[in-house]
């Protein structure tokens, strides 16, 4: 699941970030500048290529709570976060927050890159061994 989310993320980014370097804002209503497209088209290839390795699930959790803290420095600086690095707006902010809300629930769901396998059960039928 977590390969699939990785992968459906990672195009999702990377289109929102080419078309951010021709429409502003993009899709109506999310603030973005040129740096943010830069962002998004990066985190995207970033979860595309991860997407095929077994670190797919711990990529969608930090790409999840990086969105998330990204949306709360939003809602508390304002206009502009990062020392006035990204533009920003209130949308925006729940947008993101939402987002990587998502995006990092689909990654923490995920069979973990370090899940311990299942310890093998007693064939039906026969008595346990001492």
């Amino acid at each position: 699941m977590a390969k699939t989310a990785s992968w459906v993320f990672g195009v999702i980014f990377v289109i929102a970030g080419i078309w951010g370097f021709f429409a502003t804002p993009v899709v109506g209503f999310i603030a973005a500048d040129t740096l943010s497209s830069v962002v998004h088209l990066v985190v995207g290839i970033v979860l595309l290529v991860l997407a095929s390795k077994p670190s797919a699930a711990t990529a969608l959790k930090t790409v999840g709570i990086i969105y998330v803290i990204f949306a709360v420095l939003g809602f508390f600086q304002g206009g502009t976060v990062l020392f006035g690095t990204f533009v920003t707006d209130a949308a925006t902010n729940w947008f993101y927050l939402v987002v990587g809300i998502v995006i990092a629930a689909l990654g923490f769901s995920a069979k973990g890159d370090m899940a311990m396998p299942a310890a093998p059960s007693a064939p039906s039928g026969s008595a346990p061994q001492m």
